[in-house]
């Protein structure tokens, strides 16, 4: 029960003195530090964080100061009370926006740059890109990192959404088996050597934008939305294909197999 307390907005040591007072009923301060299994110093702390949240509460016993928990029913009260609380954030917060975007966009040409680190990143960038009304995906990855850190749906659904919306794609690619065999629908790519042009980061350009994200299992990405440094990325691309040694088919027409789809390509 320590771990629903917790969620809720208990920490841990409030979760034990409460459980303690809760089943005890009346009882000193001694009682349910005992019970708790934390001392005396800290569960007085404790018993006075948990009367300002309205979970406990005194009782005077002649000379001796008693501790009971309230009824658990409580619980809900703080809940609807924290719910009430979010809702109004939420409002004020939607009423500021208009304010808040006026500033946002005060300084036209600089780049906004938005970094994110944990699980998600894949799909975070992925949703960016059709947010972006892109119509031309360019690409620079390593197909052997890539396939383990894309989520096989969220490939197949970017593949699907990319094929529905006729957004061409084009992306240089490392693998250590070689060129694919087969093409992917409205896209080209070619393989690069992966001796010779290791590629630790997946690199996706798209109208105004750049998405970089780390295939060294950190989960770390950024996007940067500049059109100058998006011009920049595109020509260094151009650069790099025109280098590349076309490989594979690149018939646009050819429907892309189960298992290259599954590699998170394009």
């Amino acid at each position: 029960m320590i771990t629903e307390l917790q969620k809720i907005g208990l920490s841990d040591k409030e979760a034990r003195v409460y459980l303690a007072a809760l089943e005890l009923g009346k009882a000193s301060i001694q009682d349910i530090a005992k019970k708790a299994a934390i001392n005396r110093t800290t569960t007085y702390l404790m018993i006075d964080a948990l009367t300002k949240k309205g979970l406990v509460y005194t009782i005077k016993s002649g000379k001796r100061m008693l501790f009971a928990a309230d009824s658990p029913e409580h619980l809900l009260h703080i809940l609807e009370k924290r719910k009430d609380t979010l809702s109004s954030q939420m409002q004020e917060i939607e009423e500021l926006m208009p304010q808040l975007k006026s500033v946002y966009n005060l300084a036209p040409g600089k780049p906004v740059i938005r970094f994110f680190e944990g699980r998600g990143v894949y799909e975070t960038i992925n949703a960016d890109i059709f947010e972006s009304g892109a119509k031309e995906i360019l690409e620079v990855y390593d197909a052997d990192h890539l396939r383990e850190v894309a989520p096989e749906k969220e490939a197949k659904d970017f593949y699907n959404k990319r094929i529905s919306r006729g957004i061409r794609y084009r992306g240089l690619y490392t693998r250590s088996a070689g060129p694919f065999k087969n093409a992917l629908e409205l896209a080209e790519e070619r393989c690069i050597p992966r001796d010779s042009f290791p590629l630790f980061s997946d690199i996706l350009i798209y109208g105004n934008r750049v998405g970089v994200s780390s295939l060294g299992g950190n989960n770390i990405g950024v996007i940067i939305e500049s059109e100058e440094i998006a011009k920049t990325m595109r020509s260094l691309f151009e650069l790099a294909w025109r280098g590349a040694a076309a490989s594979g088919k690149n018939d646009a027409e050819v429907e892309a197999e189960e298992d290259d789809i599954e590699d998170g390509r394009g």
